[in-house]
């Protein structure tokens, strides 16, 4: 039989043949802790497993040192990567090469031994089993959940808000956890907490947010640019996108925008969350978003702005608010970051760009990179907000950032005297074992992750997983996803 092997999802059969004597099922490398007795004999304390080590005989043949080159390229990682092999299909190892390839050759060709380090010390199936089947019993949510696997299994626990929550509590044989506020009373919030419009892909999705939005009526915090460009709605990576699709002209800043009524009356208390992407394919791109909230004097309030205006790919993110005499000014709010596609440098790159502005009067929270930035802004005293307006657009007749789009937007008007409800209607609710995150819309909340609390595991064969949430709420859509692990 023979064997295909991947690694980081490239396949390596072109330069490696798997040999007879290799076995994927090494078993665990067992660690036994135990405490000497006064007496006879050990005191068993626990038995845990370490890394598991592959060793892959092959026989490795090259026409070319380029071809031994572009091999190396491929096992030159700096973080464990996905490994397969043809004869186990459903399982995967996130793993290293270590040591080097014990290689003996003639003529271009040899035999080795490639040598992995999985440091989990498991295989992973490669799909994940999803539970959305459940029972309800005196408040409670209730799964029954199958671990096929030989260890326990890290799950991920989806809840879709369809109406507002304070609470979510979960519970097994493995431990316990809560979010939120158990004792939260909303008899006056949901009256005054309301999301409008949900443009995202947990809402009716950014095309429908196109197809409703006013175009090229926005307000903007200067008079340089001219809102005579074309929006449209374009896919790429499986999604769809509202991107800039008129031409660029020859100088000067043009733009085209979307505009949004918010609630009646205005509001004080606003959650603007939404997902971009700004991705420039070159140093001499040119190019801004802006995420603009207009007054209800039809002025400019404030705005988040992600700009592009010079050679390189540093580019700028500025939270901008209104400077009462018809302008505007800068707040501290001034960072840069690198429009590559690397996560490290660009938090607006394909694979991310959540972000969203809390704004409670005067007091503004941005996320940024991970974490909240709190400012605070007289400038926005006692102004309410009535007007949201996406603003695409290019400048000086440069050529535009290449991926430069708006994923999806959505808002929430908050009580104007008590705090909200931490799920909303529309909201998505994510505790991932796997990684220990705790993700509200795509954004960590960790901060609402209560004290005791512990990530759950499932345990080997059938047993359930108990969820609550706050006693008022309605029960929410909810998904349980797992890998299973083998040793």
């Amino acid at each position: 039989m023979i064997i295909s092997m991947s690694f980081d999802d490239t396949v390596l059969d072109k330069w490696v043949t798997v040999m007879d004597g290799f076995t994927p099922f090494g078993g665990a490398d067992y660690n036994i802790s135990t405490k000497n007795l006064s007496g006879n004999g050990l005191f068993f304390v626990k038995n845990t497993y370490k890394e598991k080590i592959l060793k892959v005989p092959v026989f490795i043949q090259y026409n070319a040192v380029s071809e031994y080159d572009a091999l190396q390229r491929v096992l030159s990682v700096n973080e464990p990567k996905r490994l397969t092999f043809s004869n186990i299909p459903d399982r995967y190892f996130l793993a290293m090469p270590t040591k080097d390839l014990d290689f003996r050759e003639y003529k271009m060709n040899g035999k080795g031994m490639m040598t992995f380090v999985v440091f989990d010390g498991v295989a992973h199936s490669t799909t994940y089993k999803k539970f959305t089947d459940f029972t309800e019993k005196d408040g409670k949510v209730i799964f029954n959940v199958t671990n096929n696997g030989n260890v326990p299994a890290l799950p991920i626990i989806k809840i879709k808000h369809n109406e507002e929550n304070g609470y979510i509590g979960g519970v097994n044989q493995t431990g316990a956890f809560s979010v939120g506020d158990e004792e939260i009373v909303d008899s006056e919030t949901r009256d005054f907490s309301m999301r409008p419009f949900d443009y995202s892909d947990t809402g009716t999705k950014i095309s429908n947010g196109f197809s409703k939005g006013i175009k090229n009526v926005a307000i903007l915090n200067d008079g340089s640019t001219s809102l005579d460009n074309t929006l449209s709605i374009g896919s790429w990576l499986d999604r769809d996108h509202l991107l800039l699709g008129g031409a660029v002209p020859p100088s000067g800043n043009h733009a085209g925008s979307l505009t949004f009524d918010l609630p009646d009356a205005g509001s004080l208390f606003d959650q603007i969350w939404w997902r971009q992407i700004f991705w420039a394919g070159a140093s001499n791109q040119y190019g801004f978003i802006k995420i603009i909230v207009s007054d209800t004097n039809n002025k400019f309030l404030y705005g988040f702005e992600t700009i592009k205006r010079k050679a390189g790919l540093e580019t700028e993110c500025n939270f901008i608010v209104t400077d009462g005499q018809g302008g505007y000014k800068h707040t501290n709010f001034k960072k840069t970051f690198i429009a590559s596609d690397n996560d490290k440098e660009n938090p607006f790159n394909a694979n991310r760009g959540w972000t969203d502005i809390v704004r409670n009067d005067d007091e503004v929270s941005l996320y940024w990179f991970g974490s909240r930035v709190p400012i605070t802004c007289p400038e926005l005293k006692g102004k309410k907000s009535a007007k949201l307006h996406i603003v695409l657009g290019t400048m000086q007749g440069k050529p535009l950032v290449t991926r430069m789009y708006i994923d999806g937007i959505k808002y929430t008007k908050n009580n104007a005297y008590m705090p909200p409800n931490p799920y909303g209607k529309g909201s998505e609710l994510v505790i991932n074992s796997e990684n220990k995150t705790v993700l509200l819309d795509n954004i960590p909340k960790l901060n609402q992750w209560n004290t005791g609390s512990k990530f759950l595991q499932i345990p080997v064969g059938t047993s359930t997983l108990e969820l609550e949430k706050s006693s008022w709420a309605k029960t929410p859509q909810i998904t349980i996803e797992m890998e299973e692990r083998w040793l």
